[in-house]
């Protein structure tokens, strides 16, 4: 043989030849093998017309070659070994044997990202990031909550029925009261609280709190045109004898359980559930008379049970508890 040549025998297959005929065996494209190995498609063309010299450095071709087995379901080690005798022989074509031609060196540019740099960097980022904390921080310590109402548009409102939904917003972390009555807020800042209002001007104050003590503060007054329901009735029956009611009057009776709330002199936060649906949460004005339906039990829980006096199907007007703090779940049912 010729010094410099390697004798092939006819009818092997090239590592590009072997590699074009997978693809072809498997019907796959180029395009497909490069998407699914995230190999360029132009190293890939490189790599089957055996252009190596164009390629980057070996060891990443040797990672090209591990990921191009792996999805043609191939041994690696054969393909690379193939690879490695091939380009062998292309160096020693190169010229004759003589060495190639060293490769152009490549431009540096002036300013290199070096771990002092991305170090200094990341500290620079924590030490401004901590100024601004501080900054915002002690704004908000100088200034009121934001308080915010949309909903009425103005702070004289009138309606013509005894219920007005206030919506607005505050900062996410202020403790927000309705005429002394907290209200939850939610993680934006977001409020919604329905009131219920007794007939004539109603005066709601509505106080929002920060964590550092400020506090902003809105007034309204509501007027409403709402005629109460009569809540006193007689335990006795026309003829002025006590006792039960008479098997025809309680016939008439409507169905189900009706109770009527009245709150007394301080705003009440009220929790009304008709038949495990919840119909009402809000807070219940001074004065505020309100009835509430069910078809076979009504639940109660209030925030201030001896501000609150119930009606219970018609009878007379009682206080829902002695206690002055909360009391929940009381049911009441169409037999009380």
């Amino acid at each position: 043989m010729f010094r410099g040549f390697i004798r092939k025998k006819v009818g092997s297959y090239t590592l590009g030849e072997q590699l074009k005929k997978f693809r072809s065996d498997g019907r796959i494209t180029l395009h497909e093998v490069s998407r699914e190995t995230r190999i360029p498609v132009k190293y890939l063309e490189m790599i089957e017309e055996g252009k190596y010299e164009s390629l980057p450095p070996d060891v990443y071709v040797r990672g090209f070659l591990r990921s191009y087995a792996e999805f043609l379901g191939v041994e690696s080690k054969k393909l690379i070994s193939l690879y490695a005798r091939e380009r062998d022989i292309k160096m020693n074509l190169n010229g004759g044997g003589k060495p190639a031609a060293p490769p152009k060196a490549k431009y540096v540019p002036r300013f290199v990202v070096t771990p002092k740099i991305i170090t200094a960097a990341v500290i620079a980022l924590v030490v401004l990031g901590g100024f601004f904390y501080l900054y915002k921080e002690i704004g908000r310590f100088a200034a009121v909550p934001r308080l915010v109402l949309t909903q009425p548009g103005s702070n004289e409102a009138s309606v013509e029925g005894n219920l007005i939904t206030l919506v607005g917003f505050t900062d996410e972390d202020a403790k927000l009261t309705i005429n002394d009555q907290p209200v939850v807020v939610s993680d934006s800042g977001e409020f919604k609280e329905d009131i219920f209002l007794r007939r004539g001007l109603n005066t709601i104050t509505i106080n929002s709190v920060n964590r550092f003590g400020k506090t902003a503060t809105q007034i309204i007054n509501v007027k409403s045109d709402y005629q109460n329901p009569e809540m006193a009735v007689s335990g006795k029956n026309e003829s002025g004898s006590g006792g039960e009611v008479s098997g025809e009057q309680n016939s008439k009776r409507e169905s189900g359980v009706k109770v009527a709330v009245r709150i007394d002199s301080l705003p009440t936060w009220l929790s009304v559930e008709s038949d495990g649906n919840l119909v009402y949460s809000g807070t219940m004005l001074p004065g505020a008379i309100q009835e509430f339906k069910a078809g076979s039990e009504l639940c109660l829980t209030s925030g201030k049970a001896n501000q609150a006096f119930i009606r219970v199907n018609g009878k007379a007007e009682k206080i829902l508890a002695d206690t002055p703090g909360i009391v929940r779940d009381i049911v009441f049912t169409p037999n009380d």
